[in-house]
């Protein structure tokens, strides 16, 4: 039987699970049930980032420890899959035995190959996204993405030489030219690649709350070498050889486009170095905006999914999602547009399906619609 994999971000459990959440593990669980139908046997994985100074700063605020916070969250976001009828093989959260052995076993590799060297990071970093930013990608000192004021910060961390990876990087492209949907996407991971690549930080030693490096436990490993290596460590790299070798690489890898650099650019240098294949492609999505914003909680702008399927229903809210907006674009999200599209193709589908079976039926149909509160 052949088969097809595909994965979701790990979401991050500083906050419910909102709609552009939703979107993303919607599409790509659209995308496994129509190879379902084909026949293939089928693998989809999702999960939730649990480490990290944002979670350790909620923590703190709430007076109790990271592992109570996640503990309290991550379990919101496996009942909302639930609920949307999201049909996942496996939903790994980073704070697992299995994760921990598998990030320290990458980790290690890409030590071992001489990829990773300690330095000082001098500069700007948003704690928002968990990045570092040169001046020129921050607007006035704010971050484009969340509009929040940049640190700045100097401290000394492991560094993964990506530098090095130009070339490689290139050449693999150049070799898999449909390795990234849509294709306008692969034009802009090649441009950014031969603007020159900055090596990046892969611990934080003013962290406590993360998985240590196997090298130097005064140092966690940074958010990248944590949650990307979920895709890896999920299929049994560190844990299981057999089940690892029968599973990678996975198809696609479903992502926003805020996060392309790191899994387009980072996250395939980081499996070159470690001796490992990069995925076989990246499925890039646009966002689903609020009032022309990315949802987030930093700006207040988030969207409860559940509140929606309680209104119209989970098959109605799944089809806005997939039908309104052309995967890779963004998309407006406003309540007025769901019902509208509702309304819309609910009464296409009233009117065929009377035809099909009688008017008597179809008006039946109706009132009991009507009465449900829709027009």
């Amino acid at each position: 039987m052949q088969k097809f994999s595909a994965t979701t971000p790990i979401y991050y459990v500083n906050a419910k699970p909102h709609l552009g959440h939703a979107y993303t593990t919607i599409i790509a669980d659209a995308v496994c049930r129509w190879h379902k139908l084909c026949g293939e046997d089928v693998h989809l994985l999702t999960g939730t980032d649990e480490h990290g100074l944002k979670i350790q700063q909620f923590a703190d605020a709430e007076g109790i420890s990271p592992k109570q916070f996640v503990d309290k969250i991550a379990p919101l976001f496996r009942d909302a899959w639930d609920r949307l009828n999201i049909d996942i093989s496996d939903f790994i959260r980073t704070t697992e035995e299995r994760h921990k052995i598998g990030v320290q076993k990458l980790l290690q590799a890409c030590y071992d190959a001489g990829d990773i060297e300690v330095d000082v990071y001098r500069g700007h970093y948003c704690v928002a996204c968990e990045a570092y930013y040169t001046p020129e990608e921050l607007d006035t000192g704010r971050c484009k993405i969340h509009n929040t004021q940049a640190e700045y910060v100097e401290e000394e961390n492991y560094f993964f030489r990506l530098s090095r990876y130009e070339e490689r990087l290139l050449k693999w492209y150049a070799d898999h030219p449909d390795a990234i949907k849509p294709d306008h996407r692969v034009n802009e991971v090649t441009g950014f690649i031969k603007q020159g690549l900055r090596d990046f930080s892969v611990s934080r030693k003013t962290l406590t709350w993360g998985i240590k490096l196997p090298w130097d436990d005064s140092h966690v490993a940074y958010v990248w070498f944590d949650a990307l290596a979920n895709y890896i460590t999920a299929h049994g790299y560190g844990t299981d050889d057999k089940q690892f070798a029968d599973n990678w690489p996975v198809d696609y890898h479903f992502i926003g486009k805020d996060i392309i650099r790191f899994h387009c650019v980072y996250w395939p240098a980081m499996l070159m170095s470690a001796g490992l294949e990069p995925p076989k492609g990246w499925a890039v999505g646009g966002w689903l905006l609020v009032g022309g914003e990315k949802m987030s909680k930093t700006t207040g702008n988030v969207v409860n999914p559940l509140d929606l399927i309680d209104e119209i229903g989970v098959d109605g809210f799944r089809y806005y999602v997939l039908a309104d907006t052309n995967y890779g674009n963004d998309g407006d999200f406003s309540y007025e547009g769901l019902l509208s599209r509702y309304n819309a193709e609910s009464r296409k589908q009233f009117w065929q399906f009377g035809r099909a079976r009688g008017n008597s039926c179809r008006k039946e149909m109706w009132r009991h619609r009507t009465r449900a509160g829709f027009n």
